[in-house]
C-alpha cells in the first residue's frame, strides 16, 4: 500500500509573502511542546527530589528581518592548493556581487567563485496566550 503523498513544504518566500499578505510584520508564530512530559524525563540524582513547576505553554516568535544581504567568496585554487579567499562586500542587491566576481575574475584570472546570501533572524519565546 502505498502512502498518500506528503503535503508540500512552503518556501520562505511564500511563506513571507503570504504573511505580508495578512498584514504581518515578518513575525512567524510557533507553538512550543509547553505542558509535555519531557521535562519529567531529565535524569535527576537518587534521593532529590525534582523540582518542578506547572508547565506554562509558551510561544516561540522567529521575527524574520526580511533584509537580505549578497556577497561573494573566490574559492579558486592558487599554487599552494589553497582557496584565494577573497570576498566582496556585503550588498542589498543580488546582482552587485555578480559585478565583484566579473571585476575580480579579469584583475586577477580565477574562475570559481560562490554565492552567499545572509539574513537576520531573532527568535524570543514568551507565554501563550489562551
Amino acid at each position: 500500500m502505498t502512502t498518500p503523498n506528503p503535503i508540500p513544504i512552503p518556501s520562505r518566500d511564500n511563506l513571507a509573502r503570504l504573511m505580508r499578505s495578512r498584514g504581518r510584520s515578518g513575525v512567524l508564530r510557533m507553538r512550543s511542546s509547553g505542558g509535555s512530559d519531557a521535562a519529567l524525563n531529565i535524569p535527576q540524582l537518587e534521593g532529590k527530589p525534582m523540582a518542578t513547576s506547572a508547565p506554562v505553554p509558551t510561544r516561540m516568535d522567529i521575527q524574520i528581518s526580511g533584509i537580505r544581504k549578497h556577497y561573494a567568496v573566490c574559492v579558486t585554487e592558487g599554487k599552494g592548493g589553497a582557496a584565494c579567499g577573497a570576498r566582496s562586500s556585503l550588498w542589498d542587491n543580488p546582482m552587485q556581487p555578480n559585478a565583484w566576481i566579473r571585476a575580480h575574475s579579469e584583475e586577477e584570472g580565477h574562475t570559481k567563485f560562490r554565492k552567499h546570501t545572509e539574513e537576520d533572524v531573532a527568535t524570543f519565546t514568551k507565554p501563550a496566550r489562551k
